[in-house]
């Protein structure tokens, strides 16, 4: 059941590639507002071109993201934390996590936004297109 209370006590769990470790962050749930900024922001059409825009992903990630377990992320060896009451805590983390794990926050940004599948039956096959390859254009309007 997917509770429809506003919730900023959201938990997810990361797998990071880098350090071959699960990182556990927490966030808010995204504003109606949010959702549609992400939707119409991620892309923008360049002629023929739709074009990623990947700092909307950072952007919105940071702007729900509302920690972490202490000790998935350090610096120079010491755990730090998001938590204002732990020893150990980083008072920019966020900042620290814009300019260092943007990998994590940008994944976390599509789980949170994305994430939502249709079940189906139909297996679905993605093909990587060249540039160069003969494509066919979007439509102009």
């Amino acid at each position: 059941m997917r509770d429809l209370d506003a919730s900023a006590v959201n938990k997810i769990v990361i797998n990071d590639a880098r350090s071959g470790t699960e990182i556990e962050l927490y966030y808010r749930n995204p504003t109606t507002q949010e959702e549609v900024e992400y939707q119409t922001k991620l892309y923008k059409r360049k002629s023929n071109k739709l074009i990623m825009n990947p700092k909307i992903k950072l952007d919105l990630g940071l702007a729900i993201l509302t920690g972490f377990r202490e000790g998935d992320f350090g610096v120079k060896g010491k755990p730090i934390s998001s938590d204002p009451e732990s020893p150990n805590y980083y008072e920019d983390w966020k900042g620290l996590l814009a300019r260092t794990a943007s990998d994590i926050i940008s994944t976390f940004a599509t789980v949170v936004f994305e994430g939502a599948r249709v079940a189906s039956d139909t297996d679905v096959e993605v093909e990587t297109v060249m540039e160069g390859d003969d494509i066919l254009p979007l439509q102009t309007s």
